[in-house]
């Protein structure tokens, strides 16, 4: 369970903070890894926005991770693997909305897929308890 608490870490960190804060400061350069046009001011702010939401998600999870209480962790992670489920979803949908797939889809397919994979295996663990 050491490895599994690992990766949350990361997820928190690695692909919710600091995505989140690039999605911010550069929103321009993080729509780049995945379509090769730009996009209009407005549509920026958007991704901005999701930024926000980022920020706000790895927050979540690292205080649930940190926290002593284990029933916030449940929470956060059952939520998570909610979030999982719904980003598969929007993912397909934005593939089918004409998206090449690229090294950055790839890594999003991957992760999503390893951290729904993790999640479900977590909680059906902690359950067993």
């Amino acid at each position: 369970m050491k490895y599994i608490r690992a990766l949350f870490y990361f997820e928190g960190i690695i692909l919710n903070a600091g995505v989140g804060l690039f999605c911010m400061i550069l929103p321009a350069a993080f729509v780049a890894n995945f379509v090769p046009t730009s996009l209009p001011a407005l549509a920026l702010e958007f991704i901005r926005w999701y930024g926000v939401l980022l920020l706000v998600l790895g927050y979540f999870e690292l205080r649930a991770l940190r926290g002593s209480d284990g029933k916030a962790l449940v929470f956060a992670i059952e939520a998570l693997l909610f979030g999982d489920i719904l980003h598969f979803v929007a993912s397909a949908l934005f593939l089918q909305a004409g998206v090449a797939f690229s090294a950055a889809v790839g890594f999003m397919f991957f992760m999503t897929t390893l951290l729904a994979l993790t999640r479900t295996y977590w909680l059906y663990r902690t359950y067993r308890r």
